[in-house]
């Protein structure tokens, strides 16, 4: 299990090497982990505060947890083809 969120984190390293300037690499680097570090921090107490115990549903939280990730989707997606529209 722990084998595609290494693959992803790699991935992720590897394209930040390539994408930010020369001499931004380390900077670029330490805020793409702190934010991955703050990803895996509050999800579960968002989850853990929107949990629903009458029901014992998590509904609201992965609801939240889909909009993040569709807002993150569209920002990549726009930011991504703005970049490369620039460089050529």
């Amino acid at each position: 299990m722990a084998l595609f969120p290494g693959l992803g984190v790699g991935g992720v390293f590897a394209w930040v090497a390539r994408r930010a300037p020369a001499d931004r690499v380390g900077a670029v680097t330490g805020v793409v982990g702190a934010a991955g570090g703050l990803g895996g921090y509050f999800p579960p107490l968002v989850m853990g505060a929107m949990y629903d115990e009458e029901a014992h549903s998590c509904t609201v939280g992965l609801v939240l947890l889909v909009v993040t990730a569709l807002g993150a989707l569209v920002l990549t997606a726009t930011r991504s083809t703005t970049g490369e529209r620039r460089a050529s």
